[in-house]
This record gives structure tokens, C-alpha cells and sequence, in this order.
């Protein structure tokens, strides 16, 4: 649902102009949209989250000093500094002695980070967020920076941490940053197969994957169709946001972290900008590109998601998707476009 709501004139003007400064020079004019229907400001009504600092955070995990963060490399080992660093800055609280999860999955060694914040209510109900911070490295002598994808999905989730930090939820919240996506999403693989936690106790996965570049205004999110008890709190959480929300979109379902999650029989959102990206697995995928506007509301109204998710009773229970375990092989993102078919897959 999308509905268009006019805040201040002289706030609107100064969080405006805040953010252009932010996206170095992005904006409409940067996100490669022909669609003259598509708006250009897409600032929330009643904001919470900072958008200088989601912005700041996106211009770091993105930097070309960052060397496109592909698992196993010195960019990568970077940028989860940068990432762990946060976690405790923040107060999460690890699962065992350090946040860092170090992981060997079909041929691979990586690093998830976990940060955990336990509920005041429903302490043993969970609601995991999720992005990957991996990217696909320097191909060609390119860095493939990784801005929408998915710098954007791991400075959404700091900020999401950020609030909750300052507001405890009432379910216990598991901020889970993964790496190895790009190689075949072994890092969530690794995961599941050996969880630091009850999977049973996780009620619903929001798995952020791609959430900045919105060339045409929208924002796809799958899951549900398949646990329709979430789309009561989407769609309220999107009806007070400019930015499009386009619902049981389930073509993406496979191709990112919530996957190995679907496979057990876990309820789950996966927020995803999809095919509107073109620069996706280009070295254009830069933060100069990220349109601020459309970044900031809809980090603000997956943070609504969460907090509406956050305040039901009864979130849905495990319901079976298909074959579980570890032996499911992990899809090997290879192709230009994933979603544009193609794919190999990768047995661990």
C-alpha cells in the first residue's frame, strides 16, 4: 500500500537537504530511474532513525578500501572489524565469548557475527534479523564496491540495533550478520546446521538483502504467502510509507539467507529491491548511487515491520516449507543476475 504523506514544509526542506549532503552527490537523479511517476523524496513522517548515520555507515562498508568484502579476504576481515566493533558498542550481547562465529562450509572458512537482545516479555520467542556482509570482491582488477548489495542491508540492520537498544523489545531480538552469501549462502548454511540457539525458538527471520537502490519507488518482500499472519503487520507498517510495498513476492525466495531458514520450516520476510537494481554485481554498485531518500524510508518502515512484529503476542509457529538438514546444497550466486535464472549450485 502505498500513500503519500506531507510532513512540515521547513523540516521536509532540512532533512532534505541533510540528505543529499549524505548520498555524495545520489539521489533521483542517480538511481537510474526513466519512470517520471517514480517520487523522488520518499522522507518519513515521523522518523527515528538518523539518517546522516544509516548514511554514514552504508559509506563505509562500501568503501573501495573495503576492497568489495569477499569472504576470506583482507576487505572482508575489514569490514567485519568494523561490523563487530558496532555489535559491542551497542550492548548485543554475544552467543558464547565473542560475537565473531567462525564457520568451514563446503570448502570455505568465514565469520558470521551474532548480537543478541533479550526480550522483557517473550525472552524465549525470537525474531532474527539478517543481512549478509560479504560481497563479491575485485573482479578484473575492479572493486565491485557492493553499496545495495549489501552495504545497504548491514547498515539497515545496525540502525534497526540501534533503536531496540535504546527501546528493548519485547521478544528477544538476534541480530545475525552473515558472511559467505555470495559463494552460496553459506554462512546462514552453516547457521542452521549448527545454530548457536533452539532454531524451534525463532518465531520469524527478517532478512534484509539488497533494501537502497529503488529505481522504481518499490521495496518486494516474500514470505507472505507462506505465513499469511505476517502481511497484517507489513502492510500496516508500509501504509504510512512512500515507499511502494510490493507483497508475496516469492520469486527470490532461494537466493538469499532466509532460505535455509524456509527449508526448516521457519516464517519469514525477505526485503529485496530485486531486478530495480541495475548496477547489481557491477563496480557501479558504489555509494555515490544510493538514492538517500528511498534508503532511509524504507530502513524506517522495515523498522516498523519489526516493531509491530515485536508487539504481537502470538507470532506464527514453525510450518513445514520443504526437505530440512544440512545436506540441502546452498545455491551459488555465479551469474550475471541470479534471479534472471542460470544457476549452479555448490555442495558443501
Amino acid at each position: 500500500m502505498r500513500v503519500f504523506l506531507r510532513g512540515s514544509g521547513l523540516l521536509a526542506l532540512v532533512l532534505a537537504l541533510m540528505l543529499a549532503s549524505c548520498a555524495g552527490g545520489g539521489g533521483a537523479g542517480e538511481s537510474g530511474s526513466a519512470n517520471p511517476s517514480v517520487p523522488s523524496d520518499f522522507t518519513p513522517q515521523s522518523p527515528r532513525i538518523d539518517p546522516a548515520a544509516l548514511m554514514a555507515d552504508l559509506r563505509t562498508l562500501c568503501d573501495p578500501g573495503m576492497e568489495g568484502r569477499k569472504v576470506g579476504t583482507p576487505g572482508n576481515v575489514r569490514a567485519r572489524a568494523f561490523l563487530s566493533a558496532r555489535f559491542a558498542s551497542l550492548g548485543l550481547e554475544p552467543l558464547g565469548s565473542h560475537h565473531e562465529q567462525p564457520w568451514y562450509w563446503g570448502g570455505t572458512e568465514g565469520v558470521n557475527l551474532v548480537g543478541r537482545l533479550k526480550g522483557t516479555t517473550f525472552p524465549d520467542r525470537v525474531i532474527l534479523v539478517s543481512a549478509h556482509f560479504d560481497h563479491i570482491g575485485i573482479i578484473g582488477g575492479k572493486v565491485h564496491p557492493g553499496a545495495d548489495d549489501n552495504a545497504s542491508g548491514s547498515a539497515a540492520l545496525l540502525r534497526l540495533a540501534t533503536h531496540l537498544a535504546a527501546h528493548p523489545p519485547a521478544h528477544t531480538v538476534l541480530f545475525c550478520l552473515f558472511d559467505g552469501e555470495e559463494s552460496g549462502l553459506l554462512g546462514s548454511q552453516a547457521f542452521v546446521a549448527n545454530p548457536p540457539l533452539d532454531l524451534a525458538k525463532i518465531a520469524v527471520v527478517v532478512n534484509l538483502d539488497m533494501v537502497a537502490q529503488g529505481t522504481q519507488g518499490r521495496i518486494f518482500v516474500g514470505g507472505t504467502s507462506y505465513t499469511a499472519s505476517l502481511k497484517p503487520a507489513l502492510t500496516a507498517a508500509f501504509a504510512g510509507s512512500r515507499v511502494a510495498l510490493v507483497p508475496d513476492f516469492e520469486r527470490w525466495d532461494h537466493a538469499s539467507d532466509q532460505h535455509p531458514f524456509m527449508q526448516r520450516g521457519i516464517p519469514f520476510l525477505f526485503f529485496c529491491v530485486g531486478d530495480d537494481d541495475p548496477w547489481y554485481h557491477t563496480p557501479e554498485d558504489k555509494f555515490e548511487r544510493i538514492p538517500a531518500s528511498f534508503y532511509w524510508g524504507t530502513t524506517e518502515a522495515i523498522l516498523e515491520t519489526l516493531l509491530r512484529l515485536d508487539a504481537q503476542a502470538n507470532l506464527p509457529a514453525l510450518v513445514p516449507h520443504g526437505p530440512a538438514g544440512p545436506e540441502v546444497p546452498p545455491v551459488r550466486r555465479l551469474e550475471p543476475h541470479p534471479w534472471r535464472g542460470g544457476r549452479t549450485t555448490l555442495r558443501p
